[in-house]
C-alpha cells in the first residue's frame, strides 16, 4: 500500500484558495470601483459606461452589475443602470457619523434652520474631503434653484467659500497641498493661483468670513464661516450662505453666520478636555508659520440663535 507524505502546516490553503481569495478581492474592488462610477452627473449609465469607468471587459462588468442588482446595490432602468435607495440609506448613515460620534449634521440642523429663516438664502453644511469641499447638508433658498451644489457633491475648495473657510485654519500640510494647485478656471472670476488664494485666506484669517464672488459659478455669491474644533482650532467643518441675487450678503448677515459657527464650535467641544490649557476659543489666535485671526468680537446686533435675542 502506498503511503503519501505531505509536509507543511495542513491547514495553510493550497494554491487554488489563494487564487479563490485574490480573485474575490479583485472582484470586491471592481464591485466599489462600480459605485464610483456614479459619482459623475449622469445618474443613469449603459454597461458599456460602467466597463470603460473601472477598466474591465464588459462581460465581467455585465456579471458584476447582475450581483449589485440581485443585492439591491443597483437597479435596472430600461437596459441601463442606476443606484437604489439602499446606497442612499448608507450614504445618509455616513452623513450623520462622518465629522464624529457627536453627530454634527444633526447637531447643526436647529442652527441651520434658524439661519434659513433670517435669510431666507440657501444654506450649506460642508467639510473638506482632501482638496475638496463635500458637502453634507443643503436648505433651498428662493434662488437655490440656480445654485447647482447638491448633499454629497464635492467642488474645488479654492474656488469656495466654504473651501476657503476651512482651508484657512486647516493644517499646513492640506494648504500646501491645495497651493500647488492646478487651478482650473470655472467663471472669469475663479482664484488664479497660490498667491491670490493665499491673501484670501489671509481674509478669511482676519474676519472669520470667507467668501465667492461668483468663482464656482457666475452670479452665485456665498460667504462662510468654519466650525472649529475648541481643542485644536482647527477646521472641521464650515457653514455658508449663498445667493444669487444679493451681492452685500457678508454686510447683512455676516454677524448671523459668525453667531451659528461660533456657537457649533462650542457644541463639538464636548465634554471637558483633560488638557485645558491647550483649548483654544472658536476664532481664536494662532500661532504662525500662517498667522491666524484674534477672537472676533459679537459686534453690534451680534444674535444670540439660541434665545433669539439681540445683542446692540
Amino acid at each position: 500500500m502506498a503511503i503519501t507524505v505531505t509536509s507543511g502546516d495542513p491547514a495553510a490553503p493550497g494554491p487554488r484558495a489563494a487564487d479563490d481569495a485574490g480573485h474575490g478581492a479583485s472582484s470586491a474592488a471592481k464591485a466599489l470601483a462600480i459605485l464610483d462610477a456614479f459619482r459623475g452627473p449622469r445618474a443613469i449609465l449603459g454597461v458599456t459606461e460602467v466597463a470603460r469607468s473601472i477598466g474591465a471587459p464588459k462581460s465581467t462588468t455585465h456579471r458584476l452589475l447582475t450581483v449589485m442588482v440581485e443585492s439591491g446595490y443597483v437597479r435596472k432602468v430600461d437596459g441601463r443602470y442606476a443606484l437604489t435607495e439602499r446606497v442612499f440609506e448608507l450614504g445618509n448613515r455616513v452623513g450623520f457619523t462622518l465629522l464624529g460620534s457627536t453627530g454634527l449634521r444633526h447637531r447643526a440642523m436647529p442652527f441651520l434652520s434658524s439661519l434659513f429663516v433670517a435669510s431666507r438664502e440657501t444654506i450649506h453644511l460642508a467639510t473638506l474631503a482632501g482638496g475638496d469641499v463635500l458637502y453634507l447638508e443643503k436648505l433651498f433658498g428662493h434662488s437655490g434653484a440656480l445654485c447647482s451644489t447638491a448633499v454629497g457633491a464635492r467642488r474645488p475648495a479654492y474656488a469656495t467659500a466654504l473651501g476657503k473657510a476651512m482651508l484657512a485654519f486647516a493644517e499646513d500640510a492640506v494648504i500646501d497641498h491645495v497651493l500647488r494647485g492646478p487651478f482650473r478656471r470655472f467663471t472669469s472670476s475663479t482664484v488664479r493661483g497660490a498667491g491670490q488664494l493665499e491673501r484670501r485666506l489671509d481674509e478669511a484669517r482676519s474676519t472669520g468670513i470667507a467668501s465667492d464672488r461668483g468663482e464656482m459659478q457666475n452670479s452665485v455669491y456665498c460667504i462662510a464661516s468654519p466650525i472649529l474644533d475648541p481643542w485644536s482650532g482647527q477646521a472641521i467643518a464650515a457653514v455658508s450662505i449663498c445667493s444669487c441675487t444679493n451681492r452685500r450678503l457678508e454686510a447683512k448677515y455676516g454677524h448671523l453666520l459668525l453667531a451659528t459657527t461660533r456657537e457649533l464650535s462650542h457644541q463639538v467641544a464636548g465634554p471637558a478636555d483633560p488638557r485645558p490649557s491647550q483649548r483654544t476659543e472658536p476664532h481664536g489666535i494662532h500661532e504662525p508659520r500662517r498667522v491666524r485671526a484674534a477672537r472676533l468680537p459679537a459686534g453690534p446686533g451680534h444674535r444670540d440663535l439660541r434665545a433669539g435675542t439681540r445683542r446692540d
